[in-house]
C-alpha cells in the first residue's frame, strides 16, 4: 500500500467510525451537567478508590468544566495520592476550563486546559494541548478577537510560567469593498515560540517560529463555506515550509449530518516540520529516546523535537482531515499526515464521540499517535501514544456506569527517562443534565 493510499484509508476509517470534540465547526461544550461519582483507579499496577466531581455548566456563550480527581492508596491505608497537587496547577488543576463563546466567534477565551488549540490553518500550531501529563495539569490561556476588519488569535500553554507563548494577526483589506467573494480575502502573520521548552531558565535553548498565509472564502454563507488557502512557515535558526490547501464546512444538511473536510500539499524544507506545535508536543519538547523519531545515530541516544530537527530532511507531504456529526448523536473527527520518503513520517489524530445514539449509552475516544510507517504501527500502543477510551452506561435517568482508560507517557524528572502510565478507572457516577 503505497503512502497515498494509506492516507485516504486513515480518512475514510476515521470518518466511519471517530470524532472530535476539539473539531471547533461541531463543538457543543456549551451544556449543563453536574457529575460526580466513585470508583476505582489501577496506576502503575496499584489500586486507588477514587472519587471524581466534573460538572459542567453554560449560561449563554460562558462556560465553566471541573475537574476534581481524589484518589486514595487502597493498600497504604487509604494515603491520599499527593501526585498532580504538589506541583504545576496545584489545587486550580480542580477548574478544567472557563471559557466564553467557541473558536469562530467574534469573542472566544478559553483558560484552562486547552484541547486542540489551533492558530490560523494549522500550519504551525494544530490540535494542540497542554495537557499530555494528565497528574500535571497547566492553566494555558487562549484569547481570539475578530474586528471583522482585522483581528487576532493567541495561545498560551502555562500561565504560571513562560513557556508556550504566540499568536496570529489577520488583516482583511477589502472588507469595507463590498465586492463579492473578494472582501473575505485574509492575510496572517503568525509568531509562536516555546521559551523555555527543558524548565531550566539558566539554558537558552528557546525555539521560535513565525509565518505568513493568505485565505480567501470562495463561497461563505449559512450553507457552506469553502476557502482555498496558502501557508509559508520558518523555524528560527533551521528550515521553512510552504503548504495550499482548501477545505469546506457544511454544518447542517437537512437537519441531518454536517461535515468538514480539509486537504493540504506541503512542500518543506531540511530542518523543518510542518505543525510543530501538535497534539503531543508537550511530550517532545524534552528528551526522547532517538529512535521515537527513527534516528539511528550513536553519538545521540536521546533527543528533543528541537534537536531532532537537525535531522529532518527535505520532503513533500500531505494533510487530510475529515469530521463530521450525525443527528447531533455522533461527533467524529480524523486526520493524518504524512512525509514521502521519510521512514516513519506518520502521525494520526482521532476522535470520537456519541451520546444516546444507543439508548442510555455514551461513549468517546481520543487517540494520538505519531511515527507511523505502515498500517500496523496504528493499532499498536507505545510511547508515540496517547489515548482515552470512555464507555458508560445509564443504569437509571441519572446514574452512570462507566469504564475510562488511559494510556500516556510522562517524562520523570528524578529518572531523566520517559515511563508509560496506563490507568483503568470503573466508576458509578451521578449524572445529571439540566
Amino acid at each position: 500500500m503505497n503512502r497515498f493510499s494509506f492516507v485516504l484509508v486513515v480518512i475514510l476509517l476515521s470518518s466511519s467510525f471517530l470524532m472530535a470534540q476539539s473539531m471547533n465547526a461541531f463543538n457543543d461544550e456549551n451544556e449543563n451537567y453536574f457529575n460526580g461519582g466513585f470508583g476505582m483507579t489501577w496506576i502503575d499496577g496499584t489500586a486507588y478508590t477514587t472519587f471524581t466531581l466534573t460538572p459542567e455548566f453554560s449560561f449563554g456563550k460562558f462556560g465553566v468544566g471541573l475537574n476534581i480527581e481524589l484518589l486514595f492508596n487502597n493498600s497504604e491505608g487509604f494515603k491520599f495520592r499527593k501526585t498532580g497537587w504538589d506541583k504545576g496547577a496545584g489545587a486550580l488543576r480542580m477548574i478544567r476550563y472557563i471559557s466564553w463563546g467557541h473558536k469562530t466567534d467574534p469573542v472566544y477565551t478559553r483558560i484552562g486546559t486547552l484541547d486542540g488549540a489551533i492558530l490560523g490553518h494549522g500550519f504551525i500550531m494544530g490540535y494542540y494541548t497542554n495537557q499530555a501529563n494528565y497528574d500535571y495539569r497547566k492553566i494555558g490561556m487562549a484569547l481570539d478577537i475578530d474586528f471583522k476588519k482585522f483581528g487576532f488569535e493567541s495561545v498560551t500553554s502555562n500561565l504560571g510560567n513562560l513557556e508556550i507563548l504566540g499568536g496570529r494577526f489577520y488583516y482583511r483589506p477589502l472588507a469595507a469593498s463590498g465586492i463579492p467573494i473578494l472582501k473575505n480575502f485574509e492575510m496572517g502573520a503568525t509568531y509562536i515560540g516555546d521559551f523555555n521548552p527543558d524548565n531550566r531558565k539558566s539554558t537558552h535553548d528557546a525555539i521560535t517560529e513565525w509565518g505568513l498565509d493568505v485565505g480567501l472564502p470562495i463561497i461563505k454563507n449559512k450553507l457552506i463555506t469553502t476557502t482555498i488557502y496558502a501557508d509559508y512557515a520558518k523555524i528560527n535558526n533551521h528550515g521553512d515550509g510552504k503548504a495550499v490547501g482548501i477545505m469546506a464546512y457544511i454544518p447542517n444538511v437537512i437537519g441531518v449530518f454536517g461535515i468538514y473536510a480539509k486537504l493540504e500539499r506541503r512542500f518543506l524544507s531540511a530542518g523543518f516540520l510542518p505543525n510543530y506545535f501538535n497534539s503531543l508536543y508537550e511530550l517532545e519538547r524534552n528528551a526522547l529516546p532517538a529512535d521515537y523519531y527513527g534516528i539511528d545515530d550513536p553519538t545521540r541516544s536521546v533527543l528533543t523535537k528541537a534537536q531532532y530537527l537537525d535531522y529532518v530532511e527535505a520532503t513533500q507531504g500531505i494533510f487530510g482531515e475529515l469530521a463530521g456529526q450525525i443527528l447531533g448523536k455522533i461527533r467524529l473527527v480524523g486526520n493524518y499526515q504524512q512525509n514521502e520518503n521519510v521512514k516513519n513520517s506518520g502521525i494520526l489524530h482521532l476522535e470520537a464521540r456519541s451520546r444516546d445514539l444507543v439508548p442510555n449509552f455514551e461513549l468517546k475516544y481520543t487517540y494520538d499517535k505519531v511515527g507511523i510507517g505502515e498500517f500496523g504501527d496504528v493499532f499498536t500502543l507505545d510511547y508515540r501514544s496517547v489515548a482515552q477510551a470512555i464507555i458508560g452506561y445509564r443504569t437509571f435517568k441519572y446514574l452512570l456506569v462507566s469504564m475510562v482508560y488511559r494510556w500516556n507517557f510522562i517524562y520523570d524528572e528524578e529518572t531523566g527517562e520517559y515511563k508509560p502510565i496506563e490507568r483503568v478507572m470503573p466508576q458509578v457516577s451521578f449524572s445529571m443534565p439540566f
